[in-house]
């Protein structure tokens, strides 16, 4: 793992140009973690073919007026990370991760990006570094289990969308405020094509099932009822404590979820999509599709 190589530049345009005059060695120090050494980039000259060097040969270079740079779109800082994720699905890789799909890790992308937004609100930046990077693990398992993608591919969309949307850094374009900058961002996101989307949402389960209780759907189980009857009677002998009596069930069932190794807020999230689907395709959980089966039904 300690010699990483990066692809050739092949010539499209997932890449990034660098203008002379500027000194190579002024690129490595601002660029240096971000390419290996054996990184391969490309130098057009204002006179001459262009020639292929390595990153690490940029110290002994410099590019002058007219000259450029092109360094490939798509760094290697994740390299380790890609290559950790390759070996856990390969062949003889882990048993776990290879059963997974894009749909049953949602649950773990969810509750690593709550729990990253736990620790920057305690201003915990260590262990909000050690979150974001779960959460980056998620990416890097999505784009490895995603058909036709990759992290790569992912990394390179968003490159691309950053330096679309922010034309007066990469263009000639010239915005002076931060809020003329908000506003030409949403302009230039409406330009963009939409992606149809056949889930428009995924709230937390207990805002979904509250969504479909008011129009009156709820699961039609013998649980289900013994629970409701049981919070009237508590609320009956404790008039006006209806936010207390609440707090303590959903705390009381996500206790009893931990004692048995189940998560309370996934099995309420499927039940909401299987009981939108009983009664006809649902929209916001995924259309036609049977998104309650593909979440492992």
């Amino acid at each position: 793992m300690a010699h990483w190589v990066l692809k050739d530049w092949d010539g499209r345009d997932a890449c990034f140009t660098i203008p002379g005059p500027i000194a190579g060695d002024d690129i490595k120090q601002r660029l240096g973690e971000k390419f290996p050494a054996d990184a391969a980039v490309t130098i057009t000259r204002a006179a001459g073919e262009p020639e292929t060097v390595r990153f690490g040969q940029l110290s002994e270079i410099a590019l002058a007026h007219g000259d450029a740079l092109i360094l490939p779109g798509i760094p290697v800082a994740a390299g380790p990370l890609l290559y950790v994720m390759d070996r856990l699905l390969g062949r003889d890789g882990c048993p776990w991760d290879k059963q997974q799909t894009p749909h049953s890790l949602l649950r773990y992308l969810l509750d690593e990006s709550y729990e990253a937004a736990e620790a920057l609100v305690a201003d915990d930046m260590d262990a909000f570094i050690e979150e974001l990077g779960d959460v980056l693990l998620q990416v890097a398992f999505q784009g490895a289990l995603v058909s036709d993608t990759s992290f790569d591919d992912i990394a390179e969309r968003q490159a691309k969308k950053l330096v679309r949307r922010h034309p007066h850094v990469f263009a000639q374009e010239s915005w002076s405020s931060a809020d003329e900058v908000r506003q030409q961002w949403d302009a230039l996101k409406a330009e963009e094509p939409s992606h149809q989307k056949s889930a428009t949402w995924v709230f937390p389960a207990l805002v979904a099932a509250k969504r479909l209780s008011k129009v009156g759907l709820r699961p039609e189980s013998e649980v289900y009822q013994a629970v409701l009857d049981l919070l009237k009677v508590y609320l009956d002998n404790n008039p006006g404590k209806i936010e207390e009596i609440l707090a303590d069930a959903a705390w009381a069932i996500a206790q009893f979820g931990s004692i048995h190794h189940m998560d309370a807020e996934w099995a309420l999230w499927k039940k909401a999509a299987q009981t939108a689907e009983q009664h006809g395709p649902s929209r916001e959980f995924g259309g036609k599709k049977r998104i309650s089966r593909s979440l492992g039904e």
